[in-house]
């Protein structure tokens, strides 16, 4: 049943890669759409246990090859960028996240951000070499906000699903 995890989540991010490419371009803020796809990537190894290390790995690559469809560049680049990014965040869990489950989403935001940051960081640097408009301006700090208010959302629908402590029991007292 791994492999049907994988299905769902490769075609989660089509459907958000379609969401970002033909219907959110008719509702930009200041020029910017959201990254659905990074947001989803995000919380994807956001809420994933630590020692999973293969299935980030491949959330990667599948996030890297629906977003190499949709991008300008040569076919490859945002598979490299999603993988820096998940070993930036595999670092930096490593580093903070330890003492950080009281106030959960305010670690999620600045992960969030920084790594958003550092993901349009490295397909500006890319963008430079192999000359596509990468949209390194203004418009990325909106499209951080636009995606940001996606992003929260996700997470307390991700701390639904993922959570380890469900009890469905009914309590009455």
């Amino acid at each position: 049943m791994i492999w049907l995890k994988y299905v769902i989540i490769g075609a989660l991010f089509f459907i958000f890669s379609l969401l970002q490419a033909s219907f959110f371009p008719y509702f930009t803020i200041g020029g910017a759409v959201p990254s659905l796809v990074f947001t989803l990537y995000f919380i994807i190894i956001f809420f994933e246990h630590p020692q999973n290390r293969v299935a980030g790995v491949w959330t990667a690559v599948i996030a890297g090859i629906i977003s190499d469809m949709f991008l300008a560049a040569p076919f490859g680049v945002s598979i490299a960028a999603f993988l820096i990014i998940y070993l930036l965040h595999a670092a930096g869990s490593y580093f903070l996240r330890s003492g950080q489950s009281r106030h959960l989403v305010f670690y999620f935001i600045g992960m969030f951000s920084v790594l958003f940051l550092a993901y349009r960081g490295l397909l500006y640097l890319t963008g430079g070499f192999f000359k596509f408009d990468s949209g390194l301006d203004t418009t990325m700090v909106i499209s951080l906000a636009y995606s940001l208010m996606f992003a929260i959302i996700g997470f307390y629908v991700g701390q639904k699903i993922f959570s380890k402590n469900v009890n469905n029991q009914l309590k009455l007292l």
